[in-house]
């Protein structure tokens, strides 16, 4: 698991976070999925997981801030805002007073999707990333963070419905795992199924 290191380019203007109304709602979530392990830091110190919600604006999202896995609680200056990004030059652009997750161009793509989409998380779960595997999930292959990954992505729902596939595992990234939804409840339900199926195999 390497998340944490930053692969894409970051066009960031370092300035106060601007406030978002989800801020109460997504940082509940988070502190629900680090309490289950799913996002938090390995023994060598990278973080892993995160999560975004679609702004009103085209190509703004907000999304956690790069190496905030190990802490159990953000604050809302460690949520970023992307206020576009360009898959040709593989860049990012953002505000905020911190850089944004590595996954932020993933997080991008999904969003890119369809206009629907509201909310994404990553996790990172061995279990589930094994029985996904397993049970031939929906799945990309590509190295986190790459423009193979992106491309991935757009190329799983080019003739998918988001909405009946609304989850995949990521086989070049250990232990990934992403969900989306049309709102933060319906994506974290999604992973609350997969944990679900995955006790069943117990």
């Amino acid at each position: 698991m390497m998340d944490g290191v930053i692969k894409y380019h970051v066009q960031h203007r370092n300035t106060k976070t601007p406030d978002f109304a989800q801020y109460t709602e997504l940082e509940a979530l988070r502190c629900r999925l680090f309490a289950l392990g799913l996002i938090g830091e390995t023994p060598d110190g990278i973080g892993y997981g995160n999560l975004s919600f679609r702004n009103q604006g085209e190509h703004e999202f907000t999304i956690t801030a790069t190496q905030t896995g190990k802490q159990p609680a953000l604050k809302p200056a460690e949520y970023i805002h992307i206020t576009d990004y360009n898959f040709d030059t593989f860049t990012v652009y953002s505000k905020g007073e911190c850089k944004p997750s590595s996954e932020a161009l993933s997080h991008a793509m999904i969003y890119e999707v369809h206009p629907d989409i509201q909310a994404v998380i990553h996790i990172h779960s061995k279990p589930l990333w094994q029985m996904m595997i397993a049970t031939d999930a929906l799945a990309t292959t590509a190295e986190y963070g790459t423009a193979g990954m992106v491309q991935e992505i757009a190329e799983l729902y080019q003739s998918r419905d988001p909405f009946k596939n609304n989850a995949f595992v990521m086989k070049g990234h250990e232990d990934g795992i992403i969900t989306f939804g049309k709102t933060i409840q319906l994506a974290e339900l999604t992973l609350y199924h997969l944990i679900q199926a995955t006790l069943n195999q117990v």
